[in-house]
C-alpha cells in the first residue's frame, strides 16, 4: 500500500515553512519525525477553494 501512494507528492506546509504532511489525490501521508515510519490516512476527498485548490485554513 505504502509503495502505490509514495510517487509524486504535495507537500502542505505550515505558515512557519515546515512540511507538516504530504498530500496525493485523496491520501495523507505523515513521517513520525522519530521513528521515521509512514502514517497513510485515506479520505474521501478534500474541500476545494473555488480555484479547484485544496482549502487549508490556519488557526
Amino acid at each position: 500500500m505504502a509503495k502505490d501512494v509514495m510517487g509524486e507528492l504535495e507537500n502542505l506546509r505550515c505558515q512557519c515553512g515546515k512540511i507538516v504532511c504530504q498530500l496525493k489525490e485523496q491520501v495523507v501521508v505523515i513521517k513520525c519525525r522519530h521513528c521515521k515510519r509512514f502514517i497513510i490516512i485515506n479520505t474521501k476527498g478534500f474541500e476545494t477553494t473555488g480555484g479547484g485548490e485544496r482549502k487549508v485554513e490556519y488557526k
